[in-house]
Parts: C-alpha cells; structure tokens; sequence
C-alpha cells in the first residue's frame, strides 16, 4: 500500500497578490521636469491669500499647475484616471479664473471714481463690491460745472440730489456773503441733505458757485434712498460720512474765532464773529485734495499683474520638451489607482468647486485642499513608492494648513467685557471694526471712571483738554456754558469730541463748558495722548475714529440749546432729528457768519430759549406728495421718525434775524 500523498489532498488556499501591493522600497530615479514645472505652479498658488486680486493669483497658478499634471498624466502616468481627474481639476480652476477675472472687471472703476474710492471709502473699509453698488447708483455719470457759474442758488434751487466735489473749487456765500469753500473729495450739499427727510423738499438757502472748472458727481435722492433701503451697511457709511463732512464744514467757519488767549472757541456755544475776507478767499493757488487725503500721484486703474515677480520660464522649444519614458503619447494605459488617490483628488475637486462669494470660502477651501494632500502623503508613501509625490504633497500640506491656521485664528471668538458691548454693537461693528481690533483699542491704555451724580466731568476755563477722550457708557451728562443749559449727553456716545477735534495737545487749551453728571454715569476713558499715537499706528482705525466723532459732534450740534425735547425725544435725536425742534444745519451754517457783535449774539441767544422756537414758516421747505418715505426699519441714521411727528418747515430766518 503506497503512503497517502498529503501534497496532493493539502486545500490549503495560497495567499493571491493584492491588486495594490504594500511599497517595499522607493522608485528608482525622479519624475520628469514637467511634473516638477506643474508642482512649483501648483506652489506658488497655494500661497495666495483672499480678496478679488487674491483669488485672482490663486486660480491663475492652479490652472498653470493643473494644466501642466495633465500633460504630465498623460505622457508619464499613462493611467486614464489620473488623466482625467487632473483635467477635470484644470477645468474647474479655468472656471473659477474666468469667474473672478469677470467680478473683477465689474469693479474697475474710471480714474475719477478710483480716486473717490481711494480717498474716501477705501480707508473705510468698504469692498470694491459695495462701492460698486453705490457708482451704480450714480449710473457712472460725472458731471461739470464751468468757471463762474453756479451749481446752486439761493432760495431757487431744488435740494433732490446729494453731490460730492471731485475736482476744482466751490465757493459757498450767503447772500453775497462768503462762508467758505468746498474742495475736492468733499460733499456739495451735505448740510441740505442732512437737513431734509425723504418726504420732503426744500430749496437751497445758499449759493454754490464754481471758482474755476469743476467736476462731480451726484445721486439722485430717491435713487440712494432706495439704495439705503437695500444695503444697511452702504446707510451707515453715508450716515458717517455726510455728518463728518458738515463737522468739516462748520469747523470751517470758526477756524478765525479765537479768544484773547488764541484759543479757538468752541464750536457748541454761538457764532461769535463775523470773519472778513481771509487769505485764503484771496488765494490763487488752488490745492489739488483736502489735507487729510494727499496723493502724491493718481493711482492707476489697472492693477499691476501679478507674476511679473516670477522669473520667465525659458522653453526648449516651441512646445513642452519629449517626454523620456514614453515619449509623447502613450503606449498602453496602465491600471487605475488606489481609492486613495480617488479620495485625495475629490477632495481638490470640491474645494475648486466652492464659490468665491462664500464668506467661509477660504477656510473650506484650505481644509479640502490639505485633507486632498495628506491622501496623497499616504498613497504616495503606502502604493505609489514616489519619493517625488510624497515630497510635494508634504510641502503643500504644510502651507495650506498654516493659511487654515491663520484663517481659522483670525475667527476666534473674542470676549468683550459686558459693560462695552453696547459700544461695540452701536458705533464699531456696524463698521466692520472687529471683536480683535477693538480689543486691542481698549484692552491696553483706557479705563472704565465711573461719575456720581453731581459730580463735574469738566469745568470751563479750569479742565485742561489734553488729558483724556471718553465714551458715556451709562447714564446722563448736562452740558452748560455760564450756567445756562446747552444739551445733553446720553450713553454710546463721546463725551469730549468737539475738544479732540478742535484743540491741539500741549497748548493748554481748556474747556470752554462745564459738563456734570445728571445720574451715576459710567465712562470709557482713554489717554488722549497714548490714543493719538494709538491710532497712527492703524490707518483703518484712525479713519474710523475721524469719522465717529465728526458724526458725533453734528449730533450735538443737532440737539444743542433744545429743552423743548422729552429726555426720550433726544435719546432718539442721534439717529435722525426732527427740524422742527431746532435749527437745521443749513441755518447754523448761515448764522455763523451773522455780522452780529459775537456777545450779542450769545446773549440774545441765551435769553431767548431755545433757538428752535423762534423759527418762523417758510415755504421753502415742504412734504413731498411725490416721494413717499421709506417705511423698512433700515439704517437708523436715515429711516427712523423723530417722536416729534409735526409737520415740518425750514426757516427763511436771514442771518441779520439769528
């Protein structure tokens, strides 16, 4: 009997070859110099940051890289996937290039326009795309007004427009007074539009001529109504801007009124003197911008391009060079890849396909991109053996999650303390001033004072201005000049901002009213000094800073010398005021060139109440049967109705009467 053959009975199953084996040791040799070529594309694109012209600069070089993968799949690779997942991914960054190139062709701008907007709202912060809304609103149109003739006149001209002056020079006069000039960058009528609701007309109560060619540009008033109704960040910004351009305008006018020891007065108490024709009337030389917006030279409108930093790459020939391996084309396509690489390149393909105009557009697309490169890292390292593609996907890996880092750090949540969110929420996030950045502005050199009642902030001809520049965070100031009453000071809004604009530090400027806490008050308090340098350290903060307390100080203006109001009724005043309760700021702006003797004129005004009182009916101003108001609870500034809901008229009081 012959012994059993266990070979030949042994079942045991033999262990098959896996379709993607383990890597046991590295390829020999590199890739090709145009895998290397579509890596560094693919670099420098990784390296772009957000905004229209850096998104520009990201999907220019991710085409570039994509474009040059394919080539490089298709003549080395020979594999039909991986073909075809690097065109599709060169497709969708052409896409996106075209996408963004058309975006950004909608926001270029005219030279004039490009100017406004790098002058007045660039510093601002507003997009390219939200000052694209407001030239839309304006259909583009600039327009001119020729030497000697007059963009307005008083008493004939309808206020249905705000203007605002790109070149030249206005001159403002009051029947045949001067009053001032307007330059360049600054607004035409912003005293009549401020002073007028949207239901009403008026005429203009002084007279604009042109002191040479001028130009500018206007929008109709029910056109940007409509636009504010829409865009309640556009609202804001005009609101800022208009008041801090009537604060320009009046501080104008008392820049000659200084008292026996130079001082300039303070701009609350009444106009004082009357000036004769300055200097600068006389003047022929014709300054190009205002002093706070000096351009050494016209910015261009077309930017520069972005890759004119790279060194050119210099070909062989006319076409990609011959490919080694395989020559140009391939022989016979090999199998398809793992599931890793599948994975790694639907992670690409998703992160190109988020659009731009996402808020979170940037943090998706970083997350996608370095979850695409570590899939690579592991089918590089695991199946494909390549020391090359393992590399580069390193490198890409660590640059896009050090942007995910950055991105994801700049939105932390940041903590404010308690008593400064209403601030916050009132004046600085409405502009887009950042939890980060308004930290830092009270988190390092001001302190929360607290005031009982009684108890005085500022006595005039005592309190020096230089120390401090404070917010009311609670409760009620009185502000009172010789003991007579002049307005009062409610919370979210700065207490001292006539004196930080008007005086200068180191002169030993005081303050030329009393300020006393009606109720246990809590204030924001800053070093004036340390501010100052503070914020010429931040453009876009100091700009912000400029144009709150401008806005700031035409509301006070607003409610100067008006006891008739209810404490309710005032609180309401700094988001619209009602004209028949005080003077309208074309009517301060008019008296303050009154000839009167400055006491007599302060006396007369202190015995008589309040200046709005005595304000007679004109016909110059009525309600509007054609435009209706705007009823949406937009912006505040602009939409919201005073409690005082009588009907309202502006004064034809001239300037001998105030």
């Amino acid at each position: 009997m012959e012994p059993p053959d266990f070979e030949a009975t042994n079942f045991t199953v033999k262990p098959t070859e896996s379709a993607y084996p383990l890597c046991e040791k590295w390829q020999d040799g590199s890739e090709g110099s145009v895998f290397h070529l579509a890596n560094i594309f693919l670099f420098f694109g990784f390296m772009g940051g957000s905004g229209f012209y850096g998104h520009l600069y990201l999907f220019t070089f991710l085409t570039l890289g994509f474009f040059c993968t394919s080539l490089w799949a298709w003549a080395d690779t020979c594999t039909p996937d991986a073909f075809l997942w690097c065109l599709a991914l060169f497709a969708v960054s052409l896409g996106q290039l075209v996408h963004v190139a058309y975006r950004l062709k909608n926001v270029s701008f005219k030279r004039d326009f490009q100017d406004l907007y790098n002058c007045l709202f660039k510093k601002l912060g507003v997009s390219l795309t939200q000052y694209g809304k407001i030239v839309s609103c304006c259909e583009g149109d600039v327009h001119t007004i020729e030497k000697d003739h007059c963009f307005a006149v008083e008493g004939k001209t309808t206020i249905d427009k705000l203007s605002l002056l790109l070149s030249g020079r206005i001159r403002v006069t009051v029947q045949g007074e001067f009053l001032h000039y307007i330059y360049p960058f600054q607004f035409l009528d912003s005293p009549e539009w401020d002073s007028l609701r949207p239901s009403e007309e008026g005429v203009f109560q002084v007279t604009l001529s042109a002191d040479n060619p001028c130009t500018y540009v206007a929008w109709r008033r029910k056109k940007l109504y409509l636009l504010f109704a829409k865009h309640r960040y556009i609202a804001r910004i005009f609101a800022l801007v208009v008041r801090n351009d009537i604060a320009d305008k009046l501080y104008s006018l008392n820049d000659k009124a200084f008292d026996c020891a130079g001082h300039r007065y303070d701009l609350r108490l009444p106009s004082y003197c009357h000036m004769p024709e300055t200097e600068l009337e006389t003047a022929d030389v014709l300054p190009k911008v205002p002093a706070s917006c000096k351009m050494s030279s016209p910015p261009e409108l077309s930017p520069p391009l972005l890759f004119t930093t790279l060194p050119p790459f210099h070909a062989v020939g006319p076409a990609f060079p011959s490919m080694e391996p395989n020559g140009t084309s391939c022989q016979e396509w090999e199998q398809a890849h793992n599931i890793l690489f599948h994975m790694g390149n639907l992670s690409l393909l998703l992160g190109l396909l988020i659009p731009t105009t996402l808020s979170l557009h940037m943090i998706l697309l970083r997350l996608l991109l370095a979850t695409g490169c570590g899939l690579f890292i592991a089918w590089a390292t695991l199946y494909r053996c390549n020391m090359d593609v393992m590399v580069w996907n390193v490198v890409f890996l660590v640059v896009n999650f050090m942007h995910l880092t950055y991105l994801l750090y700049k939105r932390r949540p940041i903590k404010i303390e308690r008593e400064l969110r209403s601030v916050y929420k009132r004046m600085f996030e409405p502009l887009h001033v950042n939890e980060a950045l308004f930290r830092r502005l009270t988190g390092q050199f001001c302190n929360i004072l607290q005031l009982n009642k009684g108890q005085a902030y500022a006595a005039e001809d005592k309190t020096s201005v230089d120390e401090r520049l404070s917010i009311l965070l609670k409760g009620k100031m009185k502000v009172s000049y010789r003991g007579h009453f002049l307005h009062n000071i409610y919370s979210n809004a700065f207490i001292d901002s006539p004196e930080f604009r008007s005086t200068v530090m180191h002169r030993g400027e005081k303050f030329q009213v009393t300020i006393m806490a009606e109720e246990n008050c809590k204030l924001l308090c800053w070093s004036r000094e340390r501010l100052t340098y503070f914020l010429e350290s931040d453009t876009f903060l100091n700009e912000v800073f400029r144009y709150l307390i401008g806005k700031d100080i035409t509301n006070k203006l607003y409610s100067l010398n008006d006891p008739t109001l209810s404490d309710k009724a005032v609180k309401k005043m700094d988001r619209q005021p009602s004209l028949c309760s005080q003077l309208s700021m074309m009517q301060m702006r008019n008296s303050m060139a009154s000839t009167s003797d400055s006491d007599d004129v302060l006396n007369q005004i202190l015995r008589g109440g309040s200046a709005g009182s005595s304000l007679q009916k004109s016909p110059g101003a009525r309600t509007s049967s054609k435009m209706k108001p705007i009823e949406e609870g937009m912006e505040d500034d602009v939409f919201l109705d005073s409690p005082l809901s009588k009907p309202c008229r502006l004064s034809s009081t001239s300037t001998e009467e105030v």
